[in-house]
C-alpha cells in the first residue's frame, strides 16, 4: 500500500448485511463525516447497490473500503460476495480507489489494543469517535441475533485497519 491512503481526504467503508448495508465516511483520520444502516426489504441486491452508488456519488471518496471476503475462514454467504464485487465493480469504473481487509487482518489491526472480538474492537472505535458512542450496542449474547448497528462498527474497523497498516508499511519504509 502506497502513502496515498494515508493522505486520502475522504474514504467510505461499506459492509452489507442480511437486512441491508451499514456505511461509514470520515474525513482525514479523525472526522466522520456520516454513518449509519440502511434496511432494505425488497430487491435487496439491487436496492443495496443502488444506494451505495448514491452515497459514493454523494461523498466522492478517494478512497473505498470492504471486507475481503476470498480467504476460506470468511463466513459471507455467496450474495453477500457477489454484491461486493458489485460495489467494487462500480469503484473501478468511478476511478475511486479500493482495499480489501479480511477480517483476521482487521483483528490484527486491533490487536495492539488488546481488542480481539467484535465487541472489544467496537468499545475502540467508539474511544476514538465519541460520536459513536450512543450507537454501541449491548455485548451479544449466544442466542442474540447480532445487533444491526454493529455494521457501523465493522466499516469503521475496515477504515481504521486501513489506516493501521497504511502507517505500518510507512514505518517500515516499504512502497
Amino acid at each position: 500500500m502506497n502513502p496515498q491512503f494515508l493522505e486520502a481526504k475522504r474514504i467510505m467503508a461499506v459492509d452489507p448485511t442480511s437486512r441491508g448495508f451499514g456505511f461509514v465516511v470520515i474525513e482525514g483520520s479523525e472526522r466522520l463525516i456520516d454513518w449509519s444502516v440502511v434496511e432494505i426489504r425488497r430487491n435487496r441486491d439491487e436496492e443495496c447497490l443502488r444506494r451505495v452508488t448514491c452515497l459514493a456519488l454523494r461523498y466522492r471518496p478517494d478512497v473505498l473500503v470492504v471486507e475481503d471476503t476470498a480467504p476460506r475462514q470468511s463466513r459471507r454467504c455467496a450474495r453477500v460476495m457477489r454484491l461486493l464485487e458489485k460495489v467494487l465493480e462500480f469503484a473501478l469504473r468511478y476511478h475511486i480507489a479500493t482495499r480489501r481487509f479480511s477480517r483476521a487482518q482487521i483483528r490484527r489491526a486491533f490487536a495492539e489494543f488488546g481488542a480481539k472480538k467484535k465487541h472489544e474492537i467496537a468499545r475502540v472505535i467508539a474511544l476514538r469517535f465519541p460520536e459513536l458512542k450512543l450507537r454501541l450496542p449491548p455485548i451479544r449474547k449466544p442466542w442474540m441475533s447480532e445487533d444491526e448497528r454493529m455494521a457501523i462498527f465493522d466499516t469503521a474497523a475496515l477504515i481504521l485497519a486501513l489506516f493501521y497498516f497504511a502507517q505500518r508499511r510507512r514505518r517500515s519504509g516499504s512502497p
